[in-house]
């Protein structure tokens, strides 16, 4: 890398685009005549029609559902014509540890029914959502008792709950050991609510997705019922009228496997590979989540392999590679299991809701990227297409005329207005980022979605147009990554982005002398921007092995103004803290008999990593905690460096992490 080069390089770059007006502007960066062949063969209407056939399939890990999703996905790979289809099979029966993930054995129904008199409120046949994941088969003719929260003991003082039906506002995993364990309730009544976005609460109709406890001591059954049902029982029973429920189910857990739809579209370099995720569990209906991304990569696939096969596109350079896993312990499995996947793959590309019509769901798209810990010009790949497509679709919508509308025929015309940069967690792409695999990442998602994880999250409620937007920034993305230009032909994003986080820089710095920072507290944020823009030039070795390391004349300085206390190596290279059910850091916690770090329960300033991940993710063998103090100041958020020791002394004696002795 010559970073000499990064000026005269945007110099041209802002001059081209300046001279040439939106609605003649081809897309960036790929050769031309490539993103408008990707971009024409991309349907969001083709996308929408696998959304309504997956939205079908109730799929829970583990389950036929999910088995059947999995099988429809395979079957389409193999009529599209890619290489290397088949579902990955990792055995699931809540013994088994992949890495920090202990299996969840698969969990199926086949029955549940809850009734009022003659009046049926819940039907798995007609409404699985309305079941609660992992519940048990039991039956119960009982009264309802309202427990409102039930999350702890005073919410059952006076209340006999015994052999009864519990009335709880929390998931009913929450309260399962309490109602059901302590004080013997025959099941759980909830009408739990969604999380919470300026939308919550409006509709009083919603019925939202339930979780038991995988692991529970004592397993139970719970319906899920809408807040409107709740409220007028609540109602009934403050009155003093009795509710008499009759509830059945049939239902349980069996040793199962994670199954993993996946192929390939090979490159001429098979050890290398641009990995394209999702995740295709979640309830039925679950369109935008999240049948949108699977449906969207699937049609990525089936677009790329296309036109591959018909020499529109040349054989890319790298491989790209698409998995379809459950969310976040498939992709924790995998990686643990098949570890060659991580070795491989060079970046990920992770798609988790894409297709929200905004008018109905009020969701905005975002392209983000890896977490501050991982700067990588990978990420700004991802914000580069997204910034076309955005001023793209807004040319078209304000004037008619744009070179890339990506209207789809049977979608919308409104701009797309998606957020770009940043990085938040939620999904995937977080393992693949993690400390353990520290893979770079583009992850597009939507949010809020005002109907995430309820019955009215159907196939209606998605926009053609839109999918075929975001199908477009992963597809282009990925394709140009796996392409192998030249280092040089992206050293121009480099620093057209490193400016631009200068100047994110500057207005914080600005915000902090506004409130009277203090000078070092005003120079850790300094100091960490320079060493941030470093480690992403560096980035590109990542691709281009061979390059010179760059070196920066001062960088051992600026670091031993912040080095102080130990420095940690990473011991357990296995996944996150957490994975989805299951805690292996509170796990072991417990067993330890350790006190729950401080950091743990701090928020970060906003949006974006939490202080835990973002913590262990920078033990590195090099950094100090004053290091990581510094550095999740910089990033995350203020915090006192006896906060971040504690917790790396906890990890410490976890076995986690290790010191380093000098």
């Amino acid at each position: 890398m010559r970073p000499r080069r990064f000026l005269p390089l945007l110099l041209l770059v802002a001059g081209a685009a300046a001279a040439q007006p939106v609605a003649t502007t081809p897309p960036p960066l790929l050769p031309h005549g490539q993103g408008e062949a990707i971009g024409a063969e991309l349907s969001g209407a083709g996308a929408l029609r696998t959304v309504r056939t997956l939205s079908q399939y109730h799929r829970m890990r583990g389950s036929d559902g999910f088995r059947a999703a999995a099988e429809t996905i395979r079957d389409r790979l193999a009529q599209y014509g890619l290489d290397g289809v088949e579902i990955i099979s990792l055995p699931a029966d809540g013994r088994i540890f992949y890495g920090t993930q202990r299996s969840r054995p698969g969990w199926n129904a086949r029955f549940a029914e809850l009734w009022e008199g003659r009046e049926r409120i819940a039907s798995w046949a007609d409404q699985p959502i309305s079941l609660a994941q992992d519940s048990a088969s039991g039956r119960a003719d009982a009264d309802l008792v309202d427990v409102g929260a039930g999350t702890s003991e005073a919410d059952y003082q006076g209340k006999d709950v015994r052999g009864r039906l519990v009335l709880t506002s929390s998931q009913p995993g929450a309260v399962q050991e309490l109602a059901v364990g302590r004080f013997g309730a025959a099941g759980i009544i909830s009408w739990a609510q969604n999380q919470r976005t300026g939308w919550w609460g409006e509709d009083r109709s919603l019925i939202r997705w339930g979780h038991l406890d995988t692991f529970a001591a004592h397993p139970t059954f719970a319906f899920m019922v809408s807040p409107a049902r709740a409220n007028a029982w609540q109602e009934r029973l403050r009155r003093g009228e009795t509710v008499h429920l009759r509830a059945e189910v049939d239902a349980g857990q069996a040793p199962s496997a994670y199954l993993i739809p996946t192929a390939i579209i090979p490159g001429r370099d098979r050890a290398h590979e641009i990995v394209f995720s999702c995740h295709l569990d979640h309830p039925s209906p679950g369109a935008n989540d999240n049948a949108s991304g699977c449906a969207g990569e699937l049609e990525i696939a089936r677009t790329l392999s296309a036109l591959v096969r018909a020499g529109t596109l040349p054989q890319p350079e790298r491989t790209i590679r698409f998995l379809w896993p459950c969310e976040v312990e498939c992709t924790i499995a995998l990686l643990n299991a098949r570890p060659e996947f991580a070795r491989r793959a060079l970046a990920t590309i992770h798609l988790d809701m894409i297709g929200g019509n905004s008018e109905i769901t009020k969701s905005i798209l975002r392209v983000h990227g890896s977490p501050p810990s991982l700067p990588s010009f990978v990420s700004y790949i991802g914000f580069v297409f997204g910034r076309y497509v955005n001023e793209q679709s807004m040319a078209y919508a304000d004037t008619g005329q744009a070179y890339m509308p990506l209207v789809d025929p049977a979608g919308d015309r409104r701009a797309l207005q998606a957020e770009i940069g940043g990085f938040n967690e939620g999904s995937d792409h977080q393992v693949w980022a993690e400390g353990s695999w520290r893979v770079p990442v583009i992850y597009i998602a939507d949010w809020p979605d005002r109907y995430i994880h309820t019955q009215r999250d159907v196939p209606e409620n998605l926009d053609p147009t839109k999918l075929r937007r975001a199908m477009f920034i992963a597809a282009a993305s990925a394709y140009l990554l796996a392409t192998a230009p030249s280092e040089e032909s992206l050293h121009s994003i480099v620093y057209a982005e490193a400016s631009a986080r200068g100047g994110e820089g500057e207005r914080r710095l600005a915000a902090m002398r506004a409130r009277n920072a203090s000078f070092a507290e005003t120079e850790v944020i300094v100091n960490h921007g320079i060493l941030e823009q470093v480690a992403f030039g560096r980035s590109f070795a990542r691709f281009w092995p061979n390059l010179a390391p760059l070196r920066v004349p001062g960088e051992e300085w600026l670091r031993a103004q912040a080095a102080s206390g130990p420095v940690y190596r990473r011991v357990r290279n296995e996944g996150p803290m957490d994975g989805f059910g299951y805690s292996w850091f509170d796990d072991h916690l417990a067993q330890a008999h350790l006190p729950r770090p401080r950091l743990l329960a701090r928020e970060p300033d906003g949006e974006g990593a939490a202080f835990g991940y973002e913590a262990l993710n920078l033990v590195d063998g090099r950094r100090s905690v004053g290091e990581i103090r510094d550095a999740l100041t910089a990033t995350v958020g203020a915090v006192p460096i006896e906060e971040v020791a504690e917790y790396l002394d906890t990890l410490a004696r976890l076995g986690v992490i290790a010191p380093i002795v000098r």
